[in-house]
């Protein structure tokens, strides 16, 4: 698979803009909390000084077992904060905590989600805090919903396997997801939930299209990209550097394997930079992916046997439907059709 691809993956996560995915119903609930807060509308808004009289900011509660059956034994993610005057106070933690309960939608239904995340932000927030993260939330599940339907647009074909393809593939979804931003938050609120998001993605997009220009020199390339890092906010670049360093060490690891090192030497070698658990996690991920090659590898052997047997088109495409059916399970299939979609586009080998 080339390094390409490879990053592009990663990069429709970030262009995502979330990890959390379900069947939405027909309409989102009308559920009142506990205490019977009215929803305010948009515009009552979570920038503006509330004329209610000032109440002390909410005391950091620990975090509490949620009571929906799939979130059972966990501790409530994320944190609700207000400023002195009681008014939510928006970061990151407010979108972690809305995703939290959101993740139990498969298993507990959006109404029920719903219904336990006020209850369980009643306890945490004051007055107007409690009625501004409301109307957030009701912002959000419309966010959440949009981007859904956006974000569930395959790939063409051309898309999955050509680099320019899959680039500018992931650029328009990234402007598109800008937008919808833009149409349900107000602009402090878009910068807080997803600034830190936004600037990483856009920082992957720009890496990406830099490593894919072929009229750079390698000095150039690394100056550009060096260029582009810099422009990262400080903890993100901080961030950034530590991953690069540890893609870095994971390369020169598996350059290891290939050169014929054993399981002690490898080890040892990610010992100089990772405590033993971290190293153990490594070898059993980089085990996986070995067998998991082979297995592939094995499928395209058996593949190439079925083909040269002559078939028709339609008879081919069946057999290795059934094929990948009898050696894959459901999870790795997505992974084989994709890998499958990249070697039909590799030129024959020439005959010796």
């Amino acid at each position: 698979m080339s390094r390409f691809f490879g990053l592009s993956l990663v990069a429709v996560v970030l262009v995502g803009g979330f990890t959390l995915y379900w069947r939405w119903p027909a309409a989102v609930p009308e559920v009142q909390p506990a205490a019977a807060v009215a929803v305010p509308s948009r515009q009552s808004s979570i920038e503006q000084v509330s004329t209610s009289p000032a109440k002390a900011p909410a005391e950091a509660q620990p975090p509490t077992a949620a009571t929906l059956p799939s979130l059972a034994g966990t501790e409530v993610d994320g944190q609700l904060k207000t400023d002195p005057a009681g008014n939510l106070l928006l970061d990151l933690a407010v979108r972690d905590y809305f995703d939290y309960f959101l993740s139990a939608v498969d298993h507990s239904g959006l109404d029920a989600v719903i219904e336990a995340l006020l209850a369980d932000a009643g306890r945490r927030l004051p007055e107007p805090a409690l009625g501004q993260m409301i109307s957030l939330l009701g912002d959000y599940l419309d966010y959440k919903r949009a981007s859904m339907a956006l974000m569930q647009q395959p790939l063409d074909a051309r898309q999955q396997v050509e680099p320019q393809a899959q680039l500018q593939a992931l650029q328009s979804a990234f402007a598109r997801l800008e937008e919808l931003r833009r149409a349900h938050f107000s602009a402090t609120a878009q910068e807080a939930l997803f600034g830190a998001e936004q600037a990483y993605a856009r920082y992957t997009l720009d890496s990406l299209a830099v490593q894919q220009r072929d009229d750079l020199g390698e000095a150039q390339r690394t100056q550009m990209l060096e260029q582009l890092r810099e422009r990262l906010p400080d903890a993100l670049r901080a961030s950034e550097q530590r991953q690069q360093l540890a893609l870095e060490q994971l390369q020169r690891s598996e350059q290891l394997w290939r050169d014929g090192a054993d399981e002690q030497q490898v080890r040892e070698f990610l010992a100089m930079t990772y405590d033993p658990d971290t190293v153990q996690r490594l070898l059993d991920e980089q085990r996986r992916e070995r067998d998991w090659q082979q297995h592939y590898q094995a499928y395209r052997n058996e593949l190439a046997s079925l083909q040269g047997r002559g078939l028709s088109e339609a008879d081919g495409e069946q057999l290795q439907r059934q094929l990948r059916e009898r050696l894959f399970s459901s999870e790795d299939r997505h992974r084989v059709e994709t890998y499958d979609a990249i070697a039909a586009k590799q030129p024959e080998p020439l005959d010796p």
